[in-house]
């Protein structure tokens, strides 16, 4: 069950968020790079999507490792993404502490 202060701060940042750029990146030093340039959050991801398409693939869930190491390089908010259906991804990355799935 969802607390309700952290579904209050979550709603909150989303509204902050609104109209910012939220940059696709895949390793530490582009989510800098993003952040130094005024991005409001980054998703880490694994390939970045042309990428994905180019080899018709499908997105899965940046390696822990990397999306740690990206919260650690910014101070802006960091989100991830699953599978759909693979809820134990999102229980990995909640577990992670990213600010958004």
């Amino acid at each position: 069950m969802m607390e309700k202060g952290t579904y209050k701060l979550k709603t909150g940042l989303a509204e902050m968020l609104k109209g910012g750029v939220i940059m696709d990146v895949t390793t530490p030093d582009q989510a800098k790079i993003a952040e130094e340039a005024g991005a409001v959050a980054v998703m880490a991801l694994e390939r970045v999507p042309a990428d994905i398409r180019a080899a018709g693939g499908v997105a899965r869930m940046a390696d822990p490792t990397i999306i740690e190491a990206i919260m650690e390089a910014v101070t802006i908010p960091v989100m991830a993404k699953v599978r759909i259906g693979h809820f134990v991804e999102a229980q990995i990355l909640e577990a992670l502490g990213v600010d958004f799935i």
